[in-house]
């Protein structure tokens, strides 16, 4: 169960079609929405450009802590779906795949029409998908052109717009079976087409095939939003003009909605630094923050940056040192941790000393070391050895106040060294009352329960608004 919303993003109204659909098949989930209608249309533009916007569309989503992000968009699915698919922790799903299936269950002669922006025509995409599954379908496709900007005009339900869809798929008429709307934007039109086509030729709104896809993908990854609740604060964003958006919206949702313009530029380049050059800790934080579409650099980045001397006296006075200093330095978003160990039967030690434990010139093993010889005397009594982990973390920028939250992890000392995944005192550290360390468990459920796992959770709650702030 995962209550919060699902993101759609579109180079305007088009992806409405698919919010549509949504709110038919899947009434309960909640949309955030976002299209970019102050630089549609999106198909003439070179690839780069698209990419570039569809980042910063996605960026924007991921700063509204979305579970899963729609492209509901099919030049932003042609050309950028693969990248940001790959580099994002959340379920990313396009338009095209759906579309195509269905084309080929609907086909019964195997001619399928496809129309679509320039960008999705010249990419190939449709065609690609449809022989990937069914190489003998013969396909046809086509730019509209005209297509997207009659209906971000919001004039499209009269007899001049009817011609202008009559000329356009001319192509097509008595040489298809089935046609595939290759851009959200094309079902608003879907009376013309059907008009034009006639009555025999299958329609396919890629949109509509997407939200069954999505279906699945929250039945799968246990997403789905809690049985009972009703959709009730739904988002709706455009970069361009909110009237005239939601005039246009609420015509085709069949509801009032609020819309809100936003810039969304500003989200083209989204970078923390993570003041450590432990690859350990720079891991965690990737695995975690990436999910909401950020790009992590450490200071093996920085290596002319100077190093921050702990002087603190708590985990907060080091980590805010760290983060607030280097924060000064690159003008960078710097998130530091400070965190340790820390042994009841100890007085809290190794503490804010952890990573010195043993000295100077310590190790992980001479740490190690060092505190099964400390509590040597409690081998055999368990209780005595109980410890936690605690994280303390800082997120610096540049002129603002900066932000702090802290975790505890519950545990024991163990009588030996156990695993190998972990590092530091994973190896000695049994996870609350099991037998089994920290560096036994898996990565995932690591950073699922430890201290800096419970900490970036507390972190990326706060952190979205904190950070556009």
């Amino acid at each position: 169960m995962d209550n919060r919303p699902i993101g759609f993003l579109d180079s305007g109204v088009g992806g409405l079609t698919v919010v549509r659909q949504l709110f038919r098949q899947l009434p309960s989930e909640e949309v955030v929405y976002i299209g970019d209608t102050k630089r549609m249309p999106y198909g003439p533009r070179p690839a780069e450009e698209i990419l570039a916007y569809t980042w910063e569309m996605v960026n924007f989503l991921m700063s509204k802590n979305v579970k899963m992000i729609c492209f509901a968009c099919n030049t932003a699915t042609a050309i950028a779906l693969d990248e940001i698919r790959n580099e994002l922790g959340i379920p990313v799903i396009g338009v095209i795949l759906p579309g195509a299936s269905a084309a080929i269950q609907k086909t019964k002669t195997g001619h399928i029409g496809i129309i679509g922006t320039q960008a999705t025509v010249n990419s190939d995409s449709y065609r690609k998908a449809v022989h990937f599954k069914s190489p003998d379908v013969e396909v046809i496709s086509q730019t509209c052109s005209p297509f997207v900007p009659l209906v971000e005009s919001g004039d499209f339900d009269n007899q001049s717009a009817y011609e202008i869809v009559k000329k356009e798929l001319e192509l097509f008429v008595g040489k298809v079976d089935t046609l595939i709307l290759g851009c959200t934007h094309y079902p608003l039109l879907a009376q013309h087409i059907q008009k034009v086509m006639g009555p025999e030729v299958k329609l396919v709104d890629s949109g509509a095939e997407t939200v069954r896809d999505i279906s699945v993908l929250l039945n799968y990854f246990k997403l789905n939003r809690k049985a009972g609740l009703m959709s009730s604060n739904n988002q709706f964003y455009t970069t361009g003009s909110a009237l005239h958006f939601k005039e246009i919206a609420e015509k085709w949702l069949g509801k009032e909605i609020d819309v809100e313009t936003v810039n969304i530029e500003s989200y083209s380049e989204k970078k923390i630094l993570i003041a450590t050059r432990n690859q350990g800790k720079v891991n965690e934080f990737r695995d975690m923050f990436t999910t909401l579409g950020y790009e992590i650099e450490s200071l093996f980045d920085y290596p002319d940056l100077p190093d921050v001397e702990e002087t603190g006296s708590t985990f907060e006075e080091n980590a805010r040192l760290k983060a607030e200093t280097i924060s000064k330095l690159t003008g960078e978003i710097v998130i530091s941790d400070d965190s340790g160990l820390c042994v009841d039967l100890l007085g809290g030690l190794p503490g804010i000393w952890s990573h010195r434990f043993s000295g100077t010139d310590a190790t992980d093993i001479k740490n190690n070391v060092k505190l099964l010889h400390e509590l040597a005397s409690t081998e055999l009594t368990p209780k005595r050895r109980a410890a936690h982990f605690h994280c303390t973390l800082v997120a610096a920028r540049p002129n603002h106040e900066s932000l702090v939250v802290e975790a505890d992890w519950q545990g024991r000392i163990a009588n030996r060294i156990q695993g190998e995944n972990g590092f530091g005192y994973d190896p000695l550290f049994l996870v609350g009352d099991s037998d089994k360390s920290a560096a036994e468990i898996s990565q995932d459920e690591k950073n699922r329960i430890s201290h800096r796992g419970q900490a970036l959770k507390k972190l990326m709650q706060v952190f979205p608004d904190w950070a556009k702030d």
